[in-house]
């Protein structure tokens, strides 16, 4: 006789203790216990929305995570050691948001995101928020930089009266041909954006003294279903976006502009922070790399080079300790 299927399921949305998922179409909540929370791994949770996943037998606890098609991840914060923190699972379509003032445009961080994308070849583009409150004149500049670079930019203002309806209209088709996670400081008007995107949708949203005091308006991520098709996945604000254990030379692959000058320099090994015969420091000079750039690849070395460093010395410290633990032959 043929056992009956296991049931699967999508995770929606994760809690403190409890795990939120869609099974036929219905939503369930179901315990954070089980073999898959008690083996060690290098992410900081087994799970993430927008996995799927599978129940054990009695239907009432989650047994197996199924292979994930991509992951939008970043080292996580605060962790005694290196682990992983996955935004989202199984995400088509990456959004930077970032504001054009209150707060201001953060290039690390919209970098950052948009590394983070390349490295799982996940399309991305960059929404630009708040246009109407950028005194200095700064939007067209970014929106010029990060097009020329190959991106999707969308300016965009949810001021009523001031709505940018045609960027709207284009983000809404992007909305219903993917599941979307948006990635960004706190305070740059993901909920806001997504409220004027999505009708009926009514996330809450906090002023900017609420983010200055450092809590979140989102407090977790979830998977919300768009009417007419498509997902999005709301995220709570982020101040840095780390690349989990990427290696010095794989850093330069993220940036294009910079992989596109790496056949140019004088050195195959170069990081093109002051090797002679630098394509890519002749690029910052000349105009061809942006500065915002080149800072972002910069800091994004030198994390990666101190991880290097760090994971040089655990090694020869283990090496050491096995060394020490053989007995020596007679005679050596």
């Amino acid at each position: 006789m043929t056992e009956p299927a296991l049931l699967e399921g999508l995770v929606l949305r994760i809690d403190a203790k409890v795990c939120h998922v869609e099974v036929n179409g219905q939503r369930r909540t179901v315990p954070l216990a089980g073999k898959l929370f008690e083996e060690r791994s290098h992410e900081k949770r087994p799970l993430a929305v927008g996995d799927r996943v599978r129940f054990d037998a009695t239907g009432q606890a989650i047994d197996a995570l199924l292979p994930r098609t991509s992951m939008l991840h970043r080292r996580a914060a605060s962790e005694g050691e290196e682990r992983s923190q996955v935004v989202a699972a199984n995400v088509t379509l990456v959004l930077a948001v970032a504001s054009a003032a209150e707060p201001p445009f953060q290039p690390e961080l919209v970098d950052g995101v948009l590394a983070g994308a390349i490295r799982q070849q996940i399309p991305a583009a960059l929404v630009i928020t708040k246009i109407d409150r950028d005194k200095k004149g700064q939007t067209r500049d970014w929106v010029e930089l990060y097009r020329q670079l190959g991106y999707r930019v969308f300016a965009t203002c949810a001021e009523k009266g001031s709505e940018t309806h045609d960027e709207f209209a284009q983000l809404r088709d992007l909305l219903h041909q993917n599941r979307t996670v948006l990635c960004g400081l706190s305070g740059v008007g993901k909920s806001t954006l997504l409220n004027a995107l999505v009708p009926g949708l009514q996330l809450r949203i906090g002023s900017l003294n609420h983010i200055r005091q450092g809590k979140h308006t989102t407090a977790h991520t979830e998977l919300i279903a768009v009417p007419g098709g498509g997902h999005v996945l709301d995220t709570p604000g982020v101040r840095s976006f780390h690349q989990f254990q990427i290696g010095a030379q794989e850093s330069q692959f993220v940036f294009p502009e910079i992989a596109a000058l790496l056949p140019h320099c004088g050195y195959r090994n170069c990081l093109h922070r002051d090797e002679p015969s630098c394509a890519v420091l002749s690029g910052l000079e000349n105009g061809t790399v942006h500065r915002s750039r080149y800072a972002s690849y910069a800091a994004m070395l030198d994390h990666a080079l101190r991880s290097e460093r760090l994971h040089s010395k655990v090694d020869s410290a283990d090496d050491g300790k096995r060394q020490g633990g053989k007995r020596r032959r007679p005679g050596s």
